[in-house]
């Protein structure tokens, strides 16, 4: 791998796993058009993780700490027997683990029942960015929310939590779904972006636990980097770090401005990609 290969894998990495556009819908249209993977090593694919999750840990690093601060008093209630302050004071914790319920439930049935593989189909790619695309174009449009951290509803960590799970679907995109749940859950708009990003911590970190698993399985691994290797990968890393800071950065600007329909037509744009990708494959 080239420098500038690491490069462009990093700001892949960075854009469309924060932006709504779905990095796993990209993908598949990448793998049918070409007929490989999107090159590199699994190593390097689970070092990019890390760089974007190190950028929404450092973003939302107050939000990220309340929800750890708040797990621990937790189990410490839990280990003095004082099990009815357990979820006290602890809303944004509840909220949380409420809402990446679904996701897990999703994750789970797609391994268990061997969905992959269907799932990857282009023609299915491009009707999930067309729908994508639908919730992007809506998304300015929907009321203005009126719940913040101390006082939303159960039910609105439910809708973001289906949300999320439905973003399994390749050319669904996760922050997009999410988001777009919290204001359909009547979520404040701040408080919407935040819930969506956090949420996106433990997706990240499960996906890369889940490839160094797959790394590490079955082989002796012995990672020996020269210095000409080193800065490639840490120029990869970099790239992702920062990509991946500005887009949620980008995000949040958009949102403010009701400019969310831009990711629509792009959204458009690659379901005709996609559908191409799949007349090129043949068969449905």
């Amino acid at each position: 791998m080239t420098l500038i290969q690491a490069v462009i894998a990093g700001l892949i990495q960075g854009l469309t796993e924060f932006l709504p556009v779905s990095s796993s819908g990209h993908l598949v249209i990448y793998n049918t058009l070409f007929g490989q993977d999107t090159g590199g090593s699994l190593s390097y694919t689970i070092l990019l993780h890390l760089a974007t999750l190190l950028a929404v840990c450092l973003l939302y690093r107050r939000d990220i700490w309340q929800l750890i601060t708040e797990l621990g008093g937790v189990l410490q209630d839990l280990f003095r027997g004082r099990r009815h302050f357990i979820l006290a004071r602890r809303r944004f914790l509840l909220l949380a683990g409420i809402a990446s319920i679904p996701a897990v439930l999703a994750g789970l049935g797609v391994k268990l029942l061997g969905l992959d593989a269907y799932l990857e189909n282009p023609y299915i790619v491009a009707v999930c960015f067309l729908i994508t695309a639908t919730l992007m174009f809506f998304l300015d449009r929907l009321p203005r929310g009126i719940h913040k951290e101390n006082n939303a509803p159960l039910a609105s960590a439910w809708i973001v939590g289906i949300m999320q799970a439905a973003a399994i679907l390749p050319g669904l995109s996760r922050s997009g779904c999410t988001i777009f749940g919290g204001y359909l859950g009547r979520l404040e708009k701040e408080f919407a972006i935040r819930f969506a990003f956090v949420l996106s911590v433990p997706v990240i970190l499960g996906a890369t636990l889940l490839e160094t698993v797959s790394f590490l399985s079955g082989r002796s691994v012995a990672i020996v980097w020269d210095l000409q290797q080193g800065a490639i990968m840490a120029g990869g890393f970099l790239t992702a770090f920062v990509t991946g800071m500005l887009s949620i950065r980008l995000i949040r600007l958009l949102l403010r401005q009701n400019r969310f329909y831009v990711f629509g037509y792009y959204c458009l744009l690659a379901a005709v990609v996609a559908l191409y990708a799949g007349i090129t494959r043949g068969g449905i």
